[in-house]
């Protein structure tokens, strides 16, 4: 009796796990849709001199052309929310308002060099992004290509089934903090809202030393595997400041 229930377990187990479907994930937008998306930046800097700055933005991706197995996506901020605390100083700015307080205009100034700005990347079919052109202005207020870079994550060159994890490592231009991103990507479900991917990573200088880790997690459209929604957090630690930065992302 205690074979014949073992036998039916064993039997159960392994037909569950092969009715879940392996993915092969790739990505496949509509070429000329554009796409709204809402971005979300939290930045929390704890050190000697502490800031404090929400950030949200309303933004369009256009996923331009495809050439062989690349895709060209042009990527344009509209509009700009900021919530800034610097200790002795506050300010809010809205792109869509008119500024009457001094400080919130001159920070207008500063964010209408990005406004209208495209950002111009190519990642291919696996998601992996192979080069991202970031205007100067926006290094000048303090963006880098991570920022954008992250748009989805990186896939596997096989299917996958749920509870399966890949390795990846990206190299990150220009980036005066960290040059490497090793990630671990796992498949963890699918469900209403489509495939999710969670991801866990280590941030390394040039000479190996691990600076900061990265973990989220990505929900995927499951006709175009293109992100629908993701909350990506990274923590950092240089010259005695801690840097926490949220990036939230959700498709209109």
């Amino acid at each position: 009796m205690k074979t014949f229930l073992f036998t039916c377990l064993t039997f159960f187990v392994s037909f569950t796990v092969s009715a879940q479907e392996a993915v092969n994930f790739k990505l496949n937008p509509e070429i000329g849709k554009p796409i709204q998306m809402n971005m979300l930046m939290k930045t929390d800097i704890d050190g000697p001199q502490s800031v404090i700055m929400d950030m949200k933005m309303k933004m369009e991706t256009l996923p331009a052309k495809k050439e062989n197995e690349n895709f060209i996506f042009e990527n344009v901020i509209k509009a700009i929310k900021a919530d800034i605390d610097a200790g002795m100083m506050t300010v809010s700015y809205n792109s869509e308002e008119e500024s009457t307080d001094e400080t919130a205009r001159m920070l207008g100034e500063q964010f209408s060099k990005i406004i209208d700005q495209k950002i111009s990347s190519v990642v291919s079919e696996k998601g992996k992004t192979i080069d991202l052109d970031l205007p100067a202005s926006f290094a000048a207020q303090g963006f880098d290509a991570s920022s954008f870079s992250n748009m989805s994550p990186s896939f596997p060159e096989n299917a996958v089934t749920p509870g399966e994890s890949w390795e990846g490592t990206s190299q990150v231009p220009e980036n005066p903090l960290f040059s490497t991103i090793k990630m671990t990507s796992t498949f963890l479900e699918e469900n209403q809202e489509g495939y999710v991917i969670h991801i866990d990573g280590k941030m390394l200088q040039d000479s190996g030393e691990e600076i900061g880790t990265m973990v989220g997690h990505y929900t995927l459209d499951k006709q175009t595997h293109f992100t629908k929604a993701s909350s990506v957090k990274t923590t950092v630690t240089v010259q005695g400041s801690t840097i926490i930065s949220e990036v939230e992302v959700v498709a209109e």
